[in-house]
């Protein structure tokens, strides 16, 4: 792959719900990911939950209303706080599960983009929005940016890197990476989930990351778990970081 086409910047992709959270993940995104030619995506997902045939088209065409107007408010915002035009920032009220949505509905002209999302914590979390986080972790298919808050209001930030054992990431997510860690003089773990005992970190990625973030102080660790997500939770524990960023491909 050619030098600039690994440089290039990849649209945002914000995912919103109606709390604090949207505006924290929009935030974070044009503070540290956005670059002057980048596409901003913000979607906004919404199943329905009534009962009975009739009631679930009322509440669908309701919730449809509610999501757009959400999703307004929060570009408005965006637009009123940062310099971007309007045309960069595209808006995306769809029903359905968040994780189908992505896999299977989401159409944005792009071969790659960065996915950002938001989370309170693993064990503080509700289990259905763990579900959901599972998910999203074991199955996308691209980089992953999740937050535990609002991260400019977060002192002696803890950063955490969940790399592939067996894939060199694209140089351009590691640049947003160690951007990000200059700019906020956070602290970076760089941490490989193994699924089984035989799995080791290959030379190439090892080497990549030590010749890769040599500028910044950083510590290598690893964990055992049968699905990422699950590694990621047992290390963790009763713990958060203030950013994790997974690489996914």
């Amino acid at each position: 792959m050619s030098e600039k086409l690994e440089r290039k910047q990849f649209p945002v992709l914000i995912l919103a719900d109606f709390s604090d959270g949207s505006w924290y993940a929009s935030s974070f995104a044009m503070q540290y990911l956005y670059h002057n030619d980048s596409s901003i995506f913000i979607l906004q997902t919404h199943e329905n939950r009534g009962w009975g045939h009739f009631m679930m088209r009322n509440l669908s065409h309701s919730l449809k209303k509610i999501t757009k107007y959400d999703l307004q408010q929060l570009k408005n915002k965006l637009l009123f706080n940062f310099s971007i035009k309007k045309d960069q920032i595209n808006t995306l009220s769809i029903e359905g599960n968040l994780n189908a949505v992505l896999q299977y509905k989401l159409l944005i002209k792009d071969e790659y983009f960065v996915t950002l999302s938001i989370y309170s914590s693993f064990p503080d979390s509700c289990n259905r929005q763990n579900k959901y986080l599972e998910k999203l972790i074991d199955n996308s298919h691209h980089p992953l940016f999740i937050l535990s808050g609002d991260f400019n209001k977060q002192p002696n930030k803890k950063i955490s890197f969940v790399g592939n054992s067996c894939k060199i990431p694209s140089k351009s997510l590691v640049d947003q990476v160690l951007k990000i860690c200059k700019e906020t003089q956070s602290t970076l773990e760089i941490l490989f989930v193994l699924f089984n005992e035989v799995q080791k970190i290959s030379d190439d990625v090892f080497n990549f990351y030590i010749e890769n973030f040599k500028t910044i102080e950083y510590e290598i660790k690893q964990v055992a778990g049968d699905t990422k997500y699950k590694g990621l939770k047992d290390h963790l524990g009763d713990k958060t970081k203030d950013l994790l960023v997974i690489e996914n491909s």
